[in-house]
């Protein structure tokens, strides 16, 4: 699998998809295995050890997870401003690889209308489980989840190097006044001084 991403991603720098260089994809898909998880990873590690996943467990690491949207952390960038990063977790028993969980956040170039798009699969028995939202899409925001179709790792590192783009015959649609003023009255509720109208 870790191959298979990184043909992905090396063939979307190629075809001038992605910008970020040949040798950074090459060092920032990288393959932990049991040992580097829980060393490296405690709260994972936690929860493989709660559900007693952790025996065979792999990660795959593409850049570093980073809900903070820290763009100075390794990631991969698309030639439209756009960026992104992944984690994988799969676990090998008897030679078939069980597809555990995954985190596939790209962040949007301004005016996309989403600021960012994350596509999670939780572990199993976590508790979205119960709300049938293991597989779920977060648009735009942490703390709204819509239910997603299970799609394999290769599916969403396509999506992100080919997909989720506007279409090169059309340009961006204005915003309606309705965006503006949503987007004011969001300002307002985060940071009151950023919110006020520009004179």
């Amino acid at each position: 699998m870790r191959g298979n991403l990184r043909t992905i991603l090396t063939t979307g720098r190629r075809v001038r998809k992605l910008v970020t260089s040949l040798d950074e994809i090459a060092d920032r898909v990288v393959l932990l295995d049991e040992t580097k998880i829980r060393e490296e990873h405690g709260k994972l590690w936690k929860g493989l050890t709660e559900r007693d996943l952790h025996r065979g467990a792999f990660c795959i690491f593409g850049g570093v997870k980073n809900q903070g949207r820290d763009k100075s952390l390794p990631h991969f960038e698309r030639d439209d401003g756009a960026w992104f990063d992944f984690s994988i977790t799969v676990r090998e028993a008897d030679g078939i690889v069980e597809l555990l969980a995954y985190d596939f956040e790209i962040r949007m170039a301004p005016s996309m209308g989403a600021s960012f798009l994350r596509f999670d699969l939780n572990l199993p028995d976590h508790r979205n489980q119960a709300r049938e939202l293991r597989c779920h899409l977060h648009p735009g925001s942490d703390d709204l989840l819509v239910p997603a179709p299970l799609m394999s790792p290769i599916e969403l590192c396509t999506l992100f190097v080919y997909g989720a783009r506007l279409p090169a015959d059309r340009k961006s649609r204005a915003p309606t006044s309705f965006d503006v003023g949503w987007l004011q009255q969001t300002l307002e509720r985060v940071s009151p001084a950023a919110g006020r109208p520009i004179a």
